[in-house]
């Protein structure tokens, strides 16, 4: 070949490449959006129970900007949620109340005849405490300084619930946070009169009182509580906020409500072992999203994870459930989506 032949013979190779490989990618997106206007795209998502009212509206805003994008949301407790990621349930996003619950049953875990396991990564995004809710009205007559003697007593409160730890995060860290009590109260008797000598994990988990309902998720406890079932629930801070009940707030060292390294460090010294033998131990809620490797539909599982990071932490923020800004990427970084990876912060 002439050697003056041969740059233009480069460009032209190099030309035919490009629109080759752009002629196939408009294809690719033609169909995509064919399917999609013809309502053929679903997306199924699995969420934590107390998520449920939060991603209702996220679904809702997301699908005025994509009305030919059906999004099918099934709400269980974190661990329940997980276990159905594991059984072959339709799962294009999973959020849960609990990042530890991707990390240790799904990170570990490997999808049948795959190599990849269920979540490489995952995005912390959003904050929450643990409050005991109260029945409208407060029948029961409780605050900061009376509710740990009370709810031992059926004269004085007729039931109280609190949430599977075998099945929801809440519940496990309910007991957690009885746990810390036993410390932070107990050191300072004179400022909680009546705090039981034997402490609340005793009086109010090892005794199984009579007057205690446990749901599998907290999401339960709310229409309970609302419906006067309950005179006191525990729960998360947005949970009592979105259902309007009153609450009695917890200290920041028992509340789990505190992300910094200082209370995440105080709050690791407590751990608890459920019935079924998992031990968890104490840290800050955070809240966790991923796309698992058995996604049928990644492309709109994507897109609707970065509308719930970005415009979503608004929506968020309306019901009292604080978003991390920006989002914490944790896991493996290379594997997670671009359009993810954008808008996170690597933790």
């Amino acid at each position: 070949m002439p050697p003056h032949w041969r740059k233009p013979t480069i460009a032209l190779v190099a030309l035919v490449i490009t629109l080759t490989f752009l002629s196939l990618y408009g294809f690719y997106m033609q169909e995509h959006y064919r399917g999609a206007s013809s309502g053929r795209v679903d997306v199924h998502v699995l969420c934590a129970g107390s998520l449920t009212k939060i991603v209702s509206e996220l679904v809702e805003a997301f699908e005025m900007e994509y009305p030919y994008v059906k999004i099918h949301i099934s709400a269980h407790g974190s661990l329940e949620c997980a276990r159905l990621v594991k059984a072959g349930a339709q799962c294009d996003l999973i959020l849960v109340s609990d990042y530890k619950v991707i990390k240790d049953e799904l990170a570990g875990s490997y999808a049948p005849g795959s190599t990849k396991s269920y979540c490489d990564w995952w995005v912390i995004f959003a904050r929450n405490e643990i409050v005991l809710a109260l029945a409208p009205g407060n029948p029961a007559g409780l605050n900061e300084k009376n509710w740990y003697w009370k709810l031992a007593d059926p004269s004085q409160v007729k039931k109280w619930g609190r949430a599977n730890p075998d099945s929801d995060p809440c519940g496990y860290r309910t007991l957690i946070v009885f746990n810390i009590c036993d410390t932070y109260y107990l050191e300072r008797k004179n400022e909680f009169p009546g705090y039981p000598e034997i402490g609340i994990m005793s009086t109010l988990y090892l005794a199984n009182p009579g007057n205690v309902f446990v749901a599998a998720k907290e999401f339960d406890l709310m229409v309970a509580l609302q419906t006067g079932q309950l005179d006191a629930g525990w729960t998360y801070l947005s949970l009592a906020e979105e259902f309007g009940l009153p609450y009695i707030r917890l200290p920041e060292n028992v509340s789990l409500g505190a992300p910094s390294s200082e209370f995440n460090e105080w709050y690791s010294r407590f751990t608890i072992t459920t019935e079924s033998g998992k031990t968890y131990r104490g840290s800050s809620i955070s809240y966790a999203a991923s796309i698992p490797s058995t996604s049928k539909n990644p492309y709109w599982a994507t897109a609707f994870l970065r509308f719930t990071l970005t415009k979503g932490a608004s929506i968020m923020e309306r019901n009292g459930q604080p978003p991390v800004s920006p989002p914490l990427l944790m896991g493996d970084a290379a594997s997670t989506p671009p359009q993810i990876r954008e808008v996170c912060v690597e933790g």
